[in-house]
């Protein structure tokens, strides 16, 4: 194993061992802004906790009683076809609940349509109950626009102030909104000179929002008791609005029921109207023929055949009228249309199998249509009730097949016995029986009025009494503090959004970033080995490492100068290489100090200033370069006249670049910097080739092969990411001998998890224990230590 392979070894294993700690450190270094963001956003939860309108929640319980009528048989059949669940009950009657039809109802009663706010505090506060005075839209402009908050001001008794425009109080008025009308409540002495704005909705509108808002779910899966509930910011207009909103529910349901009741008594009045007219008509026969024929009275045998036979016409004409139900009811079952809810009256059927079953027709019916209100036909639900409403109309159809024919059975044995009831008239003296005829007739006619004035009494009884199906368990109750905003929960997502910013623009700062800011970036792009790292230094001397021996960098460079003995082994291995991709990676600067360091160790050293195109080591040393390197390769200078000795440091000389050539690159292979490099190595221990950018021309490239070891120079938030693809090229063709890369000029502020060396670390410490000479600097304030880290 080469020394190469032993520190690419080593590396891979630092690399391994920081991640953890360099991703901490990433966000740890910024922990001030971090904290101010924590800090800032805090408050920010805590300004929106005081000026957040708070919402208060208002409950209420409502007992849905599951009442089933019908015979037995009837409803363990239906139990049977599972048509009427508890569930499904449940699952209508929250459908009803949360209906606009029925919220519109609650809107128009309370006038939630228009609210009123008061302005004279930081935050508006809505108004409700005891306000002032009222103002109501009579007539709206079509230009009005209502999202528009409108100010009202009451200036005296009279006089009221809107948007600034003075109006007279008890008038309708036209303004900007349309024609409007304010009127004066008992306390409007309280309003005078303050200033009220008004919101104006539609009716429509504040429905939807109501219903979206409410929330209606069952206590659990077997109880039929449901929990309605909505959150407002004024606990005593959400209690008005649930109990508004039970009683309007518990209205429609009592409206809903009564609809066949009222069918019934219409249609008992109008048989009342026709038999009170019959019977005036036949008492008047009556009372004419007792007149011609001058009939004072009839026998007591006469009047009991009368009464028998009035009692055989009455039952022939009730059978008569519940036929003609039956014939209605079967002409009801036959249409098709599901839509229909207005059943037919069932005025003299008795049969409770029957009665069930079209109350529970009637039933479904009203709550399919209820239902339609807020569902399409193709919603489940509606679906359910269609097939249940067709399997009722079947058990219906079956049931008024058996009682008809069991009516008309009855109805032939009456007829049977009505004339045998004329055969006897036939016999009775002829006045006599004419007298018979008419008196029949009146008492046929006074046991009909008779018997539909006692059904119209219980008719109108029973609509008197129909109450709804349902209980209110619990009135409307507020609880006690507001459940929004939840200042534990704001304050914790407003601190956690203070937190996750700074962060997140850290991380998107670096994701977007495409230069070279840390030694990972090197190493995942390459496997060229990082030798060194060096530390940015604001100090703008070219010698450090001499004018600053207990420096950072001095120490740094001396690194640097150490792990050059694990990849230049050997008494013939002198010759260094600097190069970079590009000028102002600071390449000239780690040559330069880097051969000041080997001459500090006593090795004679000498650099080479091969940039022939833009020379800066000799500008930097103050050296004269009238006669250089350009001159030697032309052949115009000799060995001797070219090297120049450093002033500031003992055993190290310089080959400046002398004139610049038009020709650089040609004059490099001409032949004689071969010689010049054979000569400098047999009289310097270390040579030292400061050469141009390898990614910008082509002269390191030919310096190359004189090199034993080449110093690939990339500078910390300067390189750019891409300019290192290269370097695998070139490790791998093996274009450059020993390639080894300097990191320089870290920013040690905008950086983090470097370390000093390969033993030392410095990405978490910045006062260094007064070490280095840095610290001798004054100290500076605590805030600016702070945000300078």
């Amino acid at each position: 194993m080469n020394a190469n392979d032993s520190l690419n070894e080593f590396i891979d294993q630092e690399r391994d061992g920081t991640n953890f700690r360099e991703i901490f450190f990433r966000y740890f270094r910024h922990w001030p802004w971090i904290l101010l963001s924590v800090i800032f956003f805090f408050f920010l939860g805590y300004a929106y906790v005081k000026l957040a309108t708070p919402l208060y929640e208002i409950e209420t319980d409502l007992l849905i009683k599951d009442n089933k009528q019908g015979s037995s048989t009837s409803n363990d059949l239906l139990k049977d076809l599972d048509m009427f669940s508890s569930s499904k009950i449940i699952d209508n009657e929250i459908q009803i609940l949360k209906s606009q039809t029925i919220m519109r109802k609650v809107v128009e009663k309370l006038n939630l349509q228009t609210a009123y706010y008061y302005t004279k505090t930081l935050r508006k506060h809505e108004v409700y109950g005891t306000i002032p005075f009222r103002i109501q839209i009579i007539d709206k402009s079509k230009e009005a626009n209502l999202s528009i908050l409108t100010k009202v001001r009451l200036l005296n008794k009279n006089q009221v102030e809107i948007n600034q425009v003075k109006y007279p109080v008890g008038t309708p008025v036209k303004t900007d909104l349309g024609i409007v009308l304010v009127t004066l409540n008992s306390d409007w002495q309280k309003a005078v000179n303050e200033e009220y704005e008004v919101k104006f909705n539609t009716v429509e509108n504040v429905a939807k929002f109501l219903s979206d808002m409410l929330k209606v779910s069952p206590v659990s899966k077997q109880a039929t008791v449901l929990n309605i509930s909505l959150e407002d910011a004024i606990p005593q207009r959400g209690k008005d609005i649930l109990n508004q909103l039970i009683n309007e529910y518990n209205q429609a349901a009592v409206e809903d029921k009564n609809k066949m009741t009222s069918s019934t008594l219409k249609f008992i009045d109008e048989r009342l109207n026709v038999i009170a007219r019959d019977l005036s008509s036949v008492e008047k026969n009556v009372e004419q023929y007792k007149s011609e024929n001058r009939i004072a009275d009839i026998s007591q045998e006469s009047k009991e055949f009368i009464t028998s036979a009035g009692e055989n016409d009455a039952e022939l004409n009730k059978i008569s009228i519940r036929l003609g139900v039956l014939n209605n009811l079967e002409g009801y079952l036959r249409n098709a249309d599901k839509n229909a809810t207005g059943l037919p009256s069932m005025f003299g059927i008795d049969d409770p199998t029957l009665l069930g079953l079209v109350q529970q027709l009637g039933e479904i019916q009203l709550k399919r249509q209820s239902l339609l209100q807020t569902v399409p036909e193709t919603n489940p639900l509606v679906t359910s009730f269609d097939d249940q409403i067709t399997s009722l109309k079947q058990q219906i159809g079956t049931a008024v097949s058996n009682l008809k024919r069991n009516l008309l059975t009855t109805k032939r044995q009456l007829d049977i016995k009505n004339n045998k009831f004329e055969s006897v008239i036939r016999q009775v003296p002829v006045k006599e029986r004419g007298l018979l005829d008419v008196m029949r007739q009146q008492e046929i006619k006074n046991n009909l009025f008779t018997y539909l004035l006692q059904k119209r009494e219980e008719t109108a009884m029973q609509l008197a009494s129909g109450v709804a199906d349902s209980r209110t368990i619990d009135a409307a109750y507020s609880s006690s503090a507001p459940v929004k905003p939840v200042k534990g929960v704001i304050y914790l997502l407003f601190s956690a959004i203070g937190l996750v910013l700074p962060i997140g623009i850290i991380y998107l700062r670096g994701l977007l970033n495409f230069k070279i800011t840390r030694r990972q970036d090197i190493e995942r792009i390459t496997k060229v080995p990082v030798i060194a790292e060096v530390s940015h230094s604001s100090d703008s001397g070219p010698l450090l490492v001499v004018t600053k021996p207990r420096s950072m960098i001095a120490e740094q460079i001396r690194a640097l100068r150490t792990n050059l003995q694990f990849i230049m082994q050997g008494p013939d291995k002198k010759t260094l290489l600097f190069t970079s991709s590009m000028s102002g990676e600071g390449k000239s600067f780690i040559s330069l100090n880097l051969g000041a360091s080997l001459a500090m160790s006593g090795k004679k050293v000498v650099i080479l200033e091969l940039d022939l195109r833009k020379p800066k080591l000799h500008q930097g040393l103050e050296i004269n370069n009238d006669n250089g390197l350009s001159n030697y390769l032309i052949g115009q200078a000799d060995y001797n006249k070219i090297i120049k000795p450093i002033p500031a440091q003992e055993n190290y000389y310089i080959i400046t670049c002398g004139p610049i050539p038009p020709n650089p690159a040609e004059l490099l292979v001409n032949g004689k910097i071969d010689i010049l490099i054979e000569k400098l190595k047999q009289d310097f221990d270390f040579v030292v080739l400061d050469a141009p950018p390898v990614g910008l021309v082509t002269d390191a490239q030919i310096l190359a092969k004189f090199a034993d070891a080449t110093m690939y120079i990339v500078r910390h938030d300067y390189t750019a990411k891409n300019q290192l693809y290269a370097l695998n090229n070139y490790f791998t063709t093996k274009k450059f001998k020993n390639l080894n890369i300097v990191m320089n000029a870290i920013n040690i502020q905008k950086s983090y998890g470097y370390g000093y060396g390969y033993g030392y670390s410095y990405g978490y410490s910045y006062g260094y224990g007064g070490y280095y000479q840095e610290d001798e600097k004054e100290s500076k304030g605590f805030f600016k230590r702070l945000f300078k880290k």
